[in-house]
């Protein structure tokens, strides 16, 4: 045995013979070689050997630890659901721990992992029913609702006192106790009618009290229904019919009292409402004539004014017509005024106009004369100008006679030849 414990190996140096050995002929003896040492033994060497016998062992060893410790984290994952905590319990030292929603890592072989439902739970059906005594004796039914949930505050503290289902272990006894010690204050008709309420909380405030030192929290107590024994609701129905039937005919009694009275008032109300019509209707004349009178004073007033507004109308017509004749008869006088301005003003522009015009041509025929006296014959050059589209003019002076104007119509007639058309001659002289 090595120091792991393990059975040594086959290759090890202490084997006399390893196992290779047995499938190795040994070879045939040789002659003797006097004091020489004889050959090795053939096989496996001794360093060969004790490294492959360590490297098993060592595989093995980790082979086993891997197994151990895949036993030992094997579901360390533990799951704890909305709605609930997890109570982990130490199995080496007792600890205890509190755990919210989530996973968490806590190996089953070192915690014990208790889920505890700590969100609101209802109490009802056969874990809420229970029989009550009343004041009268009477063995009611009752059957309750109550939600309650355990306080996570102090549930460490309170956990290992907590059965394993508070609700019909603990909150159904607590709760029954509690209606049962209240139900003896309270009568079997006021429980039906109108004391259910007020039994159901002052029961849920007493076991509210008790079950707070268990570290559970109750939040509301409902009463359901209430169920009565069979005779007594049988002799309860039986005086509600009675006393229901009593009661309808004192309602008789007291309607048909108030019809009388009824039949009373109206007949006075109808004597009172005609003395009040009469007085009514009196009070309105009397309304209407100081209406008529007041509305005939209103009307003389209206008339007076409307004739003192007609004078006043007429009086600003008056003035108005004449503030509007004085107003034209200037405007006319003015208007002639205007008119009479302008004629002058045009005859004095048209005087000057003329005086102007006049003067212009008193200076051209000044000029004109000037002119025709420098130069005589700028009057039948004048005359050719304006009629040279229409005429040939020829001018010729009139100091020479008749030689000049032939001789120029002789050498016209010689510059047009013997085919020459012949042109009009005119002679134009200076008067």
């Amino acid at each position: 045995m090595n120091s792991l414990g393990l059975s040594s190996s086959p290759f090890d140096e202490e084997s006399p013979r390893s196992s290779a050995d047995d499938f190795i002929e040994p070879p045939p003896p040789e002659p003797s070689r006097g004091p020489e040492a004889a050959p090795p033994r053939r096989g496996f060497p001794g360093g060969l050997r004790s490294g492959w016998g360590r490297r098993l062992g060592l595989l093995v060893v980790l082979l086993i630890l891997g197994f151990a410790v895949s036993r030992l984290l094997r579901g360390s994952a533990r799951t704890v659901d909305p709605g609930y905590v997890g109570v982990a319990v130490g199995r080496l030292n007792g600890s205890v721990e509190l755990l919210p929603p989530g996973t968490h890592f806590r190996p089953p072989s070192l915690y014990d992992l208790h889920p505890v439902r700590v969100s609101d739970q209802l109490l009802s059906g056969q874990e809420g029913a229970f029989t009550v005594s009343t004041k009268e004796g009477v063995a009611a039914r009752v059957a309750i609702q109550a939600r309650w949930a355990i306080d996570r505050a102090s549930l460490l503290r309170k956990w290992s006192a907590l059965p394993a289902r508070p609700g019909p272990e603990l909150v159904s006894p607590v709760v029954a106790a509690a209606f049962r010690a209240l139900a003896p204050r309270y009568e079997v008709a006021s429980l039906v009618s109108e004391k259910r309420e007020e039994l159901a909380a002052v029961a849920a405030k007493q076991a509210r009290e008790r079950l707070a030192e268990s570290g559970i929290v109750l939040k509301e107590v409902l009463i359901s229904d209430l169920t009565l024994p069979e005779d007594f609701e049988r002799g309860r129905e039986a005086m509600v019919d009675e006393i229901q039937k009593t009661e309808r005919m004192e309602v008789t009694l007291k309607l048909k009292a108030k019809e009388v009275e009824q039949t009373r008032l109206e007949a006075e109300a109808q004597r009172a409402r005609v003395v009040q019509q009469a007085e009514a209707a009196a009070q309105q004349r009397v309304i209407q004539a100081r209406g008529e009178s007041e509305a005939m004073k209103f009307i003389l007033e209206q008339k007076t004014k409307e004739i003192d507004q007609k004078k006043l109308e007429a009086q600003a017509e008056r003035e108005t017509r004449l503030q509007r004749a004085r107003s034209e008869a200037e405007a006319s006088k003015i208007a002639g005024e205007a008119e009479a301005e302008r004629r002058r003003t045009m005859a004095d522009a048209e005087a000057y106009a003329i005086r102007k015009t006049s003067e212009a041509q008193f200076e051209n025929l000044k000029r004109e004369a000037e002119l025709v006296s420098a130069n005589p014959l700028l009057i039948p050059k004048t005359f050719a100008d304006r009629i040279s589209d229409k005429v040939q003019v020829i001018l010729t002076p009139t100091l020479g006679g008749e030689t000049f104007t032939d001789e120029v119509v002789r050498r016209a007639a010689r510059q047009g030849g013997p085919e020459a058309p012949p042109t009009a001659t005119k002679t134009a002289s200076k008067r």
